[in-house]
């Protein structure tokens, strides 16, 4: 047996490369000789830096709401990655109830792509999930200075939604604690910002896909030359998942919530998406199960262990819901 484990994060509760041991415990309670491939998987927002092997530096940045923070990020050989939570993420600044919609920005993410570009990087590959703000990347341009305009594949921008910058506050602000009111001043100052942009780099991204994620920020960043690409994709194929995928008899997959964003550009959903291709065998095993998966069968862990095991021991919680996973198959 040849099985692939890629799992993205269960937020809250483990990393990927934990959920992965937890899964990997169980098949080798099944199948003691099984050959194991873990590739943990992400797509452009937090646990994107530890899908590439995680930090390596730490930096002094400017957080979410103006104070500082210490901001892991990485740089090996001439390629730097960097996650906009780790610098200007919802959690450093307390949640949806505790930010500052209006005030939140960008600026500590330009000051970690400034410090890669510094420090050598020829490829900025920049994660955009988990942020605090909808400032359109003003704060990152700010601090960028004259590093922009950045010449052609200097800088990836690594996104999980195709909405466009124009629709930037009205899907996401509300999660980050914006009432109506405030979507509706956060999406006239985003046509203000984009008005910006395009007289400054001569780029109009106000219906462009993919350049409303991180509240605008990968809109500011393709208007200064950035390449946006599909976070997951790119992260699979970096980590050479499809060539495993293809060799394998098994893929395991999960997350902390699986739901009908999980198929639209989410990395489990991408890793189901290889395996039916390969017409291989794919399995889920998540937190909750909010949506069908597809061609694949998903297993939850409050149904499998209840809510309170799940969260009070979720390695042992993903390793018994993955070993019942397990005895479903016909292998």
């Amino acid at each position: 047996m040849h099985i692939v484990i890629a799992p993205d994060k269960f937020k809250g509760t483990l990393t990927a490369v934990e959920a992965a041991d937890a899964m990997a415990a169980a098949v080798r309670e099944r199948w003691a000789a099984a050959v194991i491939t873990v590739i943990p998987m992400a797509d452009g927002g937090d646990g994107t830096l530890d899908a590439f092997g995680g930090a390596n530096r730490r930096t002094t940045v400017t957080g979410p709401l103006g104070l500082s923070v210490d901001a892991g990020w990485r740089l090996d050989g001439d390629t730097a990655v960097i996650e906009s939570a780790a610098a200007s993420g919802l959690v450093l600044a307390g949640g949806a109830a505790a930010n500052d919609p209006w005030n939140a920005t960008s600026r500590g993410v330009g000051e970690l792509i400034a410090l890669a570009l510094d420090a050598g990087a020829t490829r900025v590959l920049v994660g955009m999930g988990g942020s605090a703000m909808t400032d359109g990347g003003r704060g990152a341009i700010e601090a960028l200075g004259d590093r922009v305009p950045f010449p052609a594949g200097r800088v990836v921008v690594l996104t999980d939604t195709t909405v466009t910058f124009a629709g930037a506050a009205r899907v996401f602000a509300p999660q980050k604690g914006a009432d109506g009111p405030m979507v509706a001043r956060l999406t006239a100052r985003l046509e203000t910002d984009a008005a910006d942009w395009a007289r400054c780099f001569g780029v109009d991204v106000r219906g462009v896909p993919r350049t409303g994620a991180a509240g605008g920020l990968s809109g500011a960043l393709a208007a200064a030359g950035a390449e946006l690409v599909d976070g997951a994709a790119f992260v699979a194929e970096t980590l050479g998942l499809d060539a495993a995928i293809a060799a394998a008899d098994l893929v395991l997959t999960g997350e902390g919530e699986f739901d009908a964003t999980t198929l639209a550009g989410k990395g489990p959903g991408h890793v189901l998406a290889l395996a039916a291709a390969r017409s291989v065998p794919a399995l889920v095993v998540a937190g909750v199960v909010a949506a069908p998966a597809g061609t694949a069968t998903a297993f939850s862990l409050t149904e499998t262990v209840g809510r309170e095991q799940a969260w009070s021991d979720p390695i042992d919680a993903v390793r018994r819901t993955t070993a019942t996973a397990l005895t479903h198959l016909d292998l």
